[in-house]
């Protein structure tokens, strides 16, 4: 379980969980989702999303796997969905797509992710935080361009057509889990949610593709 930055870095990791767990339950259960929860995690006060505009909290982006919180945004319910919350689904999704492709380029770079990790618990769970702070560690370094080239994250062109990173050409181990259990959300979750919603549709913070089909 981890969360990332804009620039494919890993921020929090938690290692070693079952396998068997559903992803928001992996969450309330590791160190930094208890911390989240307990209101310990020491967040930035809400701040206007630009000089003169709503105050808005800081907030994880998480898929359909996770309770909505008001420290976690997940997608609008449904697939057929219409209008403002289908471009708020868009929006929500390209933010999301920042720590798959962290994720990804973790798998691409380092081949151990490729087979099974014949090793005991531990030693797994070293080698897997290892490679993380060795992911950050190169990713943060700018005279290390070859280790994720422009092409190797998911990226849209000038009309907003999506076009795929290198690293998910290549056949990846890792899975996401789909929603296990009910998820509820109380009243200022989905206050929060509207709110960005309503910054997604307006005119400063529109996209001009996402009109437009491409979504």
């Amino acid at each position: 379980m981890a969360l990332c930055d804009a620039h494919y870095c890993f921020t929090l990791v938690d290692v070693g969980a079952q396998g068997r767990q559903s992803d928001g339950g992996i969450f309330k259960n590791s160190a930094f989702g208890k911390q989240f929860y307990n209101r310990e995690m020491n967040l930035p006060m809400p701040q206007p999303i630009y000089t003169g505009g709503p105050t808005l909290p800081f907030v994880i982006v998480a898929d359909e796997a996770f309770q909505l919180t008001d420290f976690l945004l997940r997608p609008y319910p449904g697939r057929s969905l219409s209008g403002d919350s289908a471009i708020y689904n868009y929006r929500h999704s390209r933010a999301r797509r920042t720590i798959e492709n962290t994720f990804g380029i973790l798998t691409a770079k380092w081949r151990i992710f490729r087979r099974a990790i014949n090793v005991c618990v531990e030693t797994a769970e070293f080698l897997i935080l290892a490679t993380v702070c060795l992911h950050n560690f190169l990713k943060k370094d700018d005279h290390l361009p070859k280790y994720c080239p422009g092409t190797c994250v998911d990226r849209e062109d000038e009309s907003g057509y999506f076009l795929s990173g290198m690293w998910r050409q290549e056949t990846t181990p890792l899975k996401s889990v789909s929603t296990m259990g009910t998820n509820t959300n109380s009243r200022n979750a989905a206050t929060i949610r509207n709110q960005f919603k309503e910054h997604f549709i307006s005119n400063v913070g529109a996209l001009p593709w996402q009109w437009n089909g491409n979504v």
